[in-house]
């Protein structure tokens, strides 16, 4: 009855599988139309937002306009503001002109006033020197006994016209004095309320453009915000309507595998029931057949259990079958029994056969390690046999190095005590006395009686104050022969080299010769520039055409004290090897006398170290800097003297006295392979560059240099100089102010120049070859061209090599660089292209390494030559 009820039971479950899998199809297809519905929503959301975004593309477009409309009118702000700066500029002179006029009339008034004094004084000169007249007609008609009383009316008289004389000079001066003082106060402060009516107005329409500058930048800073975040946004849509589009394709594939899956799935089931069926019919017929044998196998059950007296036949059959089992094991354990003590035995033995097994593996870890231990021990009582083999050899030959050593000492010693002589330190001064120059050399007489008046003149002025009207016309008229030499030498030079074949701009040439005139607060000239330019002929030709003794020094890259520059002390050979600058310095030291006809006391000599920053100058030529500064202030020929050590020991010292006729020169190129000068080279020395050239010049001969000229005396060389400067506040303080100025920029990139920078600008202007010519001839327009040039050679020879370095960028630029170049541009110097290409080719720092501002002198000078021929 069960096994009729199985298939009605399988029928059932195979209905509820198929209802789940019904309702599985269903799940899925609802959760298709969901997505579905999903994507349609995503997608209009993206309509939305693409019409947003257009939207604010339309409005951006308009901002762009509107920009770009605001910049048109800024910019016409600007040349307006540029307009209006321009029109001020050009009507400062009407509006000054305007504002001083009653001042002017003022002053006319003033002066005719001072005239009219003037006249006055002038009459009451006269009425004085017709006294004095009669007074002499008096006298010669006394007779020759009251000579007495006639030489103290002469003194009555001398000091009452002198008592006169001051007392009209001094009112003069007095005169003069406070109408300049007025005058000036005046300007000034004129000059200063229209500079700050100017600034002031500038600073309004700068601040309104600056204004104006930071809205647009705002504004520009707020479109470029939004814009960002529209593009952002955009970015964010487009990947969500990627991904949106991923997952329609990918459930639209899971749409098309689930009903490929379902098919499978009914044909698959259809088939396991068809095959569960017939397994089900055959188990049904084996169960039928089962049921048989079952009812055959009761009726014989039922026949055996009355046979055995109604007990159970199986359960007899399993007791006897127990019974057997239990016979046989019984048999079995009684053969192979072992007594009670041998499993005892057995049961101890095996114990102790696991425990000695551990033991045994214990110790053998322990003896591998020991064993280990052993051969590491052997092997560093080796190595320290060795070492201490070692130790005794070396400690033996310690001792006996020790010992040569200090024999070798003591022999030094004794060797030395006995080289210390006095024979030895006079051969060796004979050696470095010994003539470089061994060629006797005319001297150039022209003009040197007059030098060495002009110069006794000129002590005589500085010493007692005023000379005497004939001493003072003395003096003027040699202060003009010698300043006409001076030209005339400078011109005879420059035609000289032109001849011989090589050409220099007149501006190099009279900054050249200038920088030489002023070592005693620039000691050393230095010529920089492109090689091939002609730095190292400049000095030699220089030296040769004007009569001056030159040496050229070659200076090397492993020099590093001044040993290597003079010579030093062969303690071997016991010598010195002096160098050729060494005995040219001392000859140039020594006067020329019957006994030493080459000395060079009385002559100019120049000293030339070629590619001086091959080497740091700091070390082979700092002592020669410091004591060439202390000879400023110091008076004739007491000079510093550099010690030259010529051996071992305090009393092998030879003084090298550093005279005010040497002259220090160097060239210099700026690669890769050179070091650059220090601050402190750069304050105590005149960078000249020399220009690229834009057209290179042919030589179709290679000309002999002609005999040296007469050698150029000491004192005609040092009456050129101008020791003190002749400049009056109208003329300098202009320059001053400007260097002023420009420090204060400086200050602000830690570059500032000191007393000496400026002293040295001053003392450079009033030696320049041009400036003393204006002076000479009173011609003021003259006077403040040549002033202009010279200061701004000064500004690219002294200031703009301490601005190497600087950033051309950021707050240096701002702050510094940008205000130098305000100056520039106002004061209309011809360096602000130079400036320009030191700014823009520097690798981010300011170098100056051009000179295009001496192209229009060399256009001059090639005109003015084109004109002579």
């Amino acid at each position: 009855m069960d096994n009729n009820n199985k298939p009605s039971v399988q029928s059932s479950a195979d209905t509820e599988q198929a209802d789940q899998d019904d309702n599985t199809i269903n799940v899925t297809e609802f959760v298709l139309q969901n997505k579905q519905q999903e994507l349609k929503e995503l997608e209009y959301s993206l309509t939305q937002k693409e019409k947003l975004i257009a939207q604010k593309e339309q409005d951006l477009k308009i901002a762009n306009e509107a920009i770009a409309k605001n910049e048109a009118e800024l910019n016409v702000k600007s040349v307006q503001l540029e307009v209006m700066e321009l029109q001020a500029k050009n009507g400062f002179p009407k509006l000054f002109e305007e504002k001083f006029a009653a001042f002017k009339k003022q002053l006319e008034q003033r002066e005719s006033q001072c005239v009219s004094e003037l006249e006055s004084l002038e009459s009451e000169k006269e009425k004085l020197r017709q006294r004095e007249v009669a007074v002499q007609k008096a006298e010669i008609q006394r007779d020759n006994g009251y000579a007495d009383a006639r030489a103290k009316l002469d003194d009555e008289l001398f000091n009452l016209r002198k008592e006169q004389e001051k007392e009209l000079e001094s009112k003069r001066a007095g005169a003069l004095t406070a109408i300049e003082k007025e005058l000036s106060e005046e300007r000034t402060s004129r000059i200063a309320s229209l500079e700050k009516e100017i600034a002031d107005r500038l600073k309004v329409h700068e601040a309104a453009i600056q204004q104006e500058k930071d809205e647009l930048e705002q504004k520009r800073k707020a479109f470029l915000k939004d814009q960002a975040e529209l593009d952002e946004l955009k970015d964010e849509l487009d990947y969500q309507k990627q991904r949106l589009q991923s997952s329609k394709d990918r459930l639209e594939e899971r749409e098309l595998n689930l009903n490929l899956e379902v098919d499978a799935k009914v044909v698959e089931r259809k088939q396991s029931f068809e095959i569960e069926k017939s397994a089900l019919n055959d188990e049904v017929a084996r169960l039928r057949e089962s049921i048989k044998t079952s009812s055959a196998l009761i009726s014989n059950f039922e026949e055996l259990k009355h046979k055995l007296g109604d007990e159970d036949p199986a359960a007899v059959l399993l007791k006897l079958k127990t019974y057997e089992e239990e016979l046989k094991k019984l048999r079995d354990d009684l053969a192979t029994r072992p007594t009670q003590e041998m499993r005892e035995a057995f049961d101890r033995l095996k114990s102790e056969q696991s425990e000695l097994l551990l033991a045994c593996e214990r110790l053998s870890k322990e003896n591998e390690v020991l064993r280990s231990s052993a051969r590491t021990q052997s092997d560093l009582e080796m190595q320290l046999a060795e070492l201490n083999d070692k130790n005794k050899s070396l400690q033996r030959r310690f001792e006996s190095v020790d010992a040569e050593n200090n024999r070798l000492m003591k022999e030094l010693e004794r060797l030395q005590s006995a080289y210390v002589r006095e024979s030895d330190f006079e051969k060796r001064k004979i050696n470095i006395e010994k003539p470089y120059i061994e060629k006797k050399i005319p001297r150039n007489e022209c003009l040197k009686a007059e030098a060495g008046e002009f110069l006794k003149l000129q002590a005589i002025k500085k010493r007692e104050g005023e000379l005497s009207k004939d001493d003072e016309q003395k003096y003027s008229d040699l202060d003009n022969a010698i300043g006409t030499y001076e030209q005339e030498w400078l011109d005879n030079i420059s035609r000289s080299s032109l001849d011989y074949g090589l050409k220099f701009p007149r501006r190099i040439l009279h900054a050249f010769h200038t920088a030489l005139k002023t070592s005693e607060w620039s000691p050393v000239t230095v010529l920089a520039g492109v090689s091939g330019t002609g730095k190292s002929e400049l000095p030699r030709l220089y030296s040769h055409f004007g009569g001056i003794n030159f040496l050229s020094l070659s200076v090397q890259p492993n020099w590093d004290s001044q040993e290597s520059m003079l010579g030093f002390f062969n303690s071997i050979d016991n010598e010195f090897d002096a160098q050729e600058v060494l005995r040219f310095l001392v000859q140039s030291q020594r006067k020329q006398t019957i006994d030493n006809p080459f000395g060079l006391e009385d002559a100019m000599s120049l000293i030339l170290m070629d590619e001086m920053n091959l080497a740091h100058v700091e070390l082979y030529f700092a002592e020669f800097l410091s004591k060439l500064e202390l000879r400023r202030g110091l008076k004739g020929d007491d000079v510093p003297s550099l010690p030259v050590k010529l051996g071992v020991g305090s009393d092998f010292i030879y003084p090298l006295s550093l005279g005010r006729n040497v002259l220090w020169a160097g060239t210099m190129n700026q690669d890769e392979t050179t070091k650059s000068l220090s601050d402190k080279v750069l304050d105590r020395g005149i960078v000249i560059n020399f220009p690229r050239p834009t057209t290179l010049e042919r030589r179709r001969q290679l000309k002999p240099l002609r005999e040296q000229a007469p050698l150029l005396s000491r004192k005609l060389w040092e009456s050129w100089w101008c020791r003190e400067t002749k400049f009056n506040d109208d003329q300098i303080l202009p320059f001053k102010g400007f260097i002023e100025e420009m420090n204060t920029s400086l200050s602000k990139v830690g570059r500032a120049l000191g007393h000496r920078v400026w002293q040295s600008i001053e003392y450079y202007m009033a030696n320049y070859p041009d400036v003393l010519e204006a002076q000479r001839n009173n011609d003021d327009a003259s006077l403040s061209k040549a002033m202009k040039v010279a200061f701004e050679d000064q500004l690219v020879q002294k200031v703009m090599p301490k601005l190497r370095g600087i950033e051309t960028r950021g707050k240096s630029k701002s702050d510094c660089l940008d205000k130098i170049r305000t100056q520039l541009v106002n004061d209309d110097y011809n360096i602000i292209e130079d400036f320009d290409l030191a700014c823009e080719f520097g690798y981010g720092q300011f170098i100056w390494n051009s000179a295009n501002y001496l192209k229009d002198d060399e256009a001059v000078d090639g005109q003015e030559n084109a004109e002579n021929k």
